[in-house]
């Protein structure tokens, strides 16, 4: 004997209309957080002279739209039209490159990416839940 019965998906159709913006929104979200402490680790772990090294780290905005998003940061510090954060960063006055502390960027990057994945899906995981997830 069959037996006929409706469902009305309007609702659960309507969340996952919103899904992709939402992920993406929170994508967005984490990234930017991400962005921002990569600054502050970076200015952290950066050789300190004077203090303009590590004030000319700056977060790039982030690009990009949906969850196909690119974000970075740049350290320029110049001094009489010598952009020595490029000098220190990836030469050293042989100019062979260096490692250690004075490859800021990539060494802040490299001790936080982990903890950064995360802050971008829990960001994620946030804004799918506002919409009903």
């Amino acid at each position: 004997m069959a037996r006929d019965f409706e469902l009305d998906t309007t609702r659960l159709a309507s969340l996952l209309a919103r899904s992709p913006e939402a992920a993406a929104r929170g994508a967005r979200r984490g990234l930017h957080d991400s962005l921002d402490d990569w600054v502050l680790q970076a200015r952290n772990i950066a050789p300190i002279d004077k203090g303009t090294l590590r004030r000319g780290i700056k977060a790039e905005e982030v690009r990009g739209r949906d969850m196909d998003l690119t974000a970075e940061i740049s350290s320029v510090a110049k001094e009489r039209n010598f952009n020595y954060a490029y000098y220190i960063h990836e030469l050293d006055a042989g100019g062979k490159n260096i490692g250690g502390e004075k490859k800021y960027l990539d060494k802040s990057a490299e001790e936080n990416k982990d903890k950064w994945m995360r802050w971008v899906e829990e960001e994620i995981r946030t804004q799918l839940e506002r919409e009903g997830w």
